[in-house]
């Protein structure tokens, strides 16, 4: 069994880690094809994951179908699975021309994909993008509120399958290295510190977080390391000092430690619109790190009750403010740390990288089955 993924190139959040992980020793020969040339193509690379890389300049760039189309019919593919907008687009043009199925995941909901966009360029991708979800032969949904989300939108419920995400789990020896990060930003152990893992997107909620942390003032012993990079960084740089927060948060930029950040942090959070399942989530799990977070996409299957974390709701400040000051109790009374434990053992039992794959497996020989 031949599958090809396909996704832009160019992320560098929990699509790329869903990706790169799911290669490893997975029970099926999978490639991977990309529309640009970067840090993910080197870091799949150096996993010793096979990369192709087709150039594409831009969403309109047609020119890539076609070299597309043959690489699928020149090397012996038997599933095409697409990860992303871009890769669906190209996808719905050449599908026609294709005597294998074709699969999609959908990792973030189609309405809010191009928040960033002018809003007629907006509308155009999205009805491009929910267009090509409806035409693919099989949908993955990473939760059950994101196949109900695609029922609602009008793609038949037998075409689609929910998947949960799942990561390798290990213990983390990072304990040098967090005394490192600790110098580095100037944290106590008097410090309650939360960590924000995510693009500086509309979408992630950053504005929200900030409103909610003014509203906690003062808190002199509560920091907030806010880490990722993207569009919105002048204007998060601009309302930390707008709110005068600059002593409790910190931008930090793109990172790579994340294993030993979140290991850092008394607490994760998430503060996003829209999710499908996010990877930080279980990678806070991982490093028994308890979970603030937005109730946004299949949150509420990881989360399934007051012990493992907390659950607000998109937009809410108030909401947010309250489970940062609870958190912050929970600490002193040393009740945070007995959540991390018990969101780990839950984690591990659920969503593993292996019971991820092994789903797949089993969807994709179906798959091929129908198509014999």
């Amino acid at each position: 069994m031949k599958i090809l993924h396909i996704i832009s190139g160019g992320e560098t959040g929990g699509s790329k880690k869903h990706l790169i992980q799911l290669f490893h020793d997975a029970p099926f020969e999978a490639e991977l094809l990309l529309l640009t040339e970067g840090a993910f193509a080197q870091d799949a690379r150096e996993k010793g994951i096979k990369v192709t890389v087709i150039q594409q300049q831009g969403r309109i760039d047609r020119s890539v179908n076609k070299k597309i189309l043959e690489h699928i019919n020149q090397n012996g593919i038997e599933i095409v699975h697409s990860h992303g907008p871009r890769a669906n687009f190209i996808m719905n043009n050449i599908s026609s021309k294709l005597t294998i199925p074709w699969a999609i995941t959908v990792h973030s909901d189609p309405k809010l994909d191009f928040m960033h966009q002018p809003k007629p360029m907006a509308m155009i991708f999205q009805y491009l993008n929910r267009r090509a979800i409806k035409k693919a032969n099989h949908i993955f949904a990473v939760s059950t509120r994101f196949k109900d989300m695609l029922v609602s939108y009008g793609v038949k419920e037998q075409k689609i399958s929910t998947i949960f995400n799942g990561i390798d789990f290990e213990e983390l020896d990072v304990e040098e290295e967090v005394i490192h990060l600790k110098n580095e930003y100037n944290l106590t152990e008097k410090d309650f510190v939360a960590v924000h893992i995510a693009r500086l997107h509309p979408v992630k909620g950053h504005s929200v977080l900030l409103e909610a942390i003014e509203q906690m003032q003062p808190l002199k012993d509560f920091k907030v390391l806010l880490i990722g990079d993207g569009p919105e960084r002048k204007e998060i740089e601009s309302l930390i000092k707008q709110k005068n927060l600059s002593n409790q948060v910190k931008l930090v930029g793109f990172r790579k430690d994340i294993p030993q950040l979140l290991s850092l942090a008394d607490v994760s959070l998430l503060t996003s619109y829209s999710e499908s399942f996010p990877l930080v989530l279980l990678e806070s799990a991982n490093a028994h790190t308890p979970i603030i977070t937005t109730d946004v996409g299949g949150v509420g299957d990881l989360i399934i009750n007051e012990e493992l974390g907390w659950i607000v709701q998109p937009g809410s400040v108030d909401e947010l403010a309250k489970a940062l000051s609870e958190a912050f109790v929970a600490k002193k009374t040393q009740s945070l740390q007995q959540m991390g434990h018990l969101l780990n053992a839950h984690a591990k039992a659920n969503f593993s990288n292996t019971q991820l794959q092994n789903s797949l497996y089993q969807n994709y020989q179906s798959m091929i089955n129908e198509t014999i």
